[in-house]
């Protein structure tokens, strides 16, 4: 039980982070597909870069610039040139996958995969007086530096979104864009913000699976990931402390994929599935409650904000 829990908080972490980033702007209004792009770009950086210098840090930077400025130049296209997000999202999630696979083979020389011992690490954190506690020490204890910055971020992420200005203005955009710019709020201003720190968060995503939760990189290596934070942020209605929780669910049935095989003797492949089935039953139920409620009011008006 110690060890699924932990494989838990480990696999979720990039899931947090890539959640966290596609809540930002979908309280601004924006449905971020992007994700994936911007995680896939990010462990490649990071890769590339700590291979290439020995450093976490530089790595790590590597991966968020290489992010963030793949998240602007969504928000370029969308905002500057009109174009549809979605259709942006897609296209910039594609541009990402095949940069990273063209930059595989022609600077690593690799086609799948590109792993080396001389790709720097990082290493477990023990915390003192946590470790000895039972069962939360052993859960809690040994992870990296980024799992932990995952979950410190979610309180960090409702705090600026519910406690400062920019947080409300935010909101504002995201509930009411015309009132918002009536009112005299920069909605570009905030829309730019918002895809920008999506783009950091998802730039620390990337480089945690890169670099933290495995130290390789991989073609299509995010998984979906992106896919499944949206779910989750969908899920929890846009709130930071839920949509973490929900994404912990998504990593819990991520654990129990890898775990089960051992146990149950079914094909991995086909257990492999569970997250996906996870996804699929939570958005059923999204799609449930929305039916409700539209059937309870009387409309017809669906409100993601």
């Amino acid at each position: 039980m110690e060890e699924l829990a932990f494989s838990t908080l480990r696999i979720s972490a990039p899931l947090v982070l890539a959640a966290l980033g596609g809540l930002l702007t979908f309280k601004a209004g924006i449905l971020n597909i992007a994700l994936d792009g911007f995680m896939i770009i990010a462990a490649f950086a990071a890769v590339a870069v700590a291979y290439a210098t020995g450093s976490l840090t530089l790595g790590v930077l590597a991966a968020v610039a290489c992010s963030v400025a793949l998240a602007a130049l969504l928000v370029l296209f969308n905002l500057r040139f009109k174009a549809h997000i979605f259709i942006a999202g897609i296209a910039v999630t594609f541009m990402a996958y095949g940069l990273t696979a063209l930059l595989l083979a022609s600077v690593l020389g690799q086609e799948g995969i590109f792993t080396s011992s001389d790709i720097p690490t990082f290493p477990q954190i023990n915390i003192p007086l946590i470790q000895d506690i039972p069962f939360i020490g052993p859960v809690v204890s040994g992870h990296t530096l980024l799992v932990y910055v995952a979950y410190i971020l979610v309180p960090v992420v409702s705090w600026l979104l519910y406690k400062t200005q920019w947080g409300l203005r935010v909101r504002f955009v995201g509930e009411a864009e015309e009132a918002a710019a009536a009112a005299g709020v920069n909605v570009n201003r905030i829309k730019i913000d918002t895809m920008l720190a999506s783009g950091l968060f998802c730039g620390l995503a990337g480089a945690y699976l890169s670099l933290g939760y495995v130290t390789l990189f991989a073609k299509q290596m995010t998984n979906d990931r992106g896919l499944i934070a949206i779910a989750a942020i969908i899920f929890a209605k846009g709130n930071p402390y839920a949509t973490a929780v929900v994404a912990l669910l998504f990593g819990a049935a991520s654990a129990l994929s890898i775990r089960l095989p051992s146990v149950t003797g079914i094909a991995p492949q086909i257990l492999q599935l569970t997250p996906y089935i996870v996804t699929v039953l939570a958005l059923v139920i999204v799609g449930i409650r929305t039916a409700s409620g539209r059937s309870r009011h009387g409309s017809w008006n669906f409100d993601i904000s």
